[in-house]
């Protein structure tokens, strides 16, 4: 039986959680990151488009448009999750608009792209980015993007079923280094950024996917 209670997190997880620990419900089928912080996903949305543009056309008021969006989105985070760590944040929220950036760049060379420099949280060299904190969780979100993507295309039910077990495997893997955030939430945001990633792979039909 499906119950839906507010989230224990574990350690230095946030006690104030609004997070609803939906056990027994197939995470796909739990309320969504965006259900919880709407305009979140609006800034995360335009964070990428401005940074995107500040790679193709290198006008600093791009970059800070895609700053200012990216801070908005981690205060609406903090404040519709319940669960407001800084430091973690930072970490989650600038993945998210490096994903969905992709999906902008999906048509073109992007070699000569500008990159920004510290201490913008975009520039490749920072060391709050969370490929860097954990390859291991990266990878695995890389893994059920492929797998919802397969699942769009295909009609192996089994497909999904890979999916949500690789957002499960990323959220412990990344809650284990970044233990501010609970195991709930860190399951809705691999879900989140799987699904941003499943969307990039529609929109490059050329590119390999296994």
């Amino acid at each position: 039986m499906m119950t839906s209670t507010p989230a224990q997190p574990g350690g230095e997880a946030a006690s104030r959680s609004r997070i609803l620990a939906e056990d027994g419900r197939d995470i796909l089928m739990r309320r969504s990151l965006q259900e919880y912080a709407p305009s979140a996903h609006v800034q995360i949305f335009e964070a990428a488009s401005a940074l995107d543009d500040y790679r193709v056309h290198w006008f600093p008021r791009h970059l800070e448009t895609a700053e200012r969006c990216l801070e908005r989105a981690m205060q609406a985070l903090a404040v519709g999750t319940g669960e407001g760590d800084p430091a973690a944040w930072a970490v989650a929220v600038p993945y998210m608009v490096e994903l969905r950036a992709l999906h902008h760049s999906a048509g073109r060379l992007t070699a000569f792209d500008l990159s920004p420099v510290p201490p913008s949280r975009f520039t490749p060299v920072c060391p709050l980015r969370l490929e860097k904190i954990s390859y291991e969780g990266h990878q695995r979100i890389l893994d059920a993007a492929r797998w919802l993507d397969r699942a769009h295309r295909e009609t192996d039910r089994f497909h999904i079923a890979r999916a949500q077990h690789a957002i499960h495997d990323a959220a412990r893997i990344i809650g284990e280094q970044l233990p501010a955030l609970s195991m709930p939430l860190w399951t809705l945001i691999g879900r989140y950024c799987a699904e941003i990633h499943a969307t990039n792979l529609r929109a490059r039909p050329g590119t390999s996917r296994t």
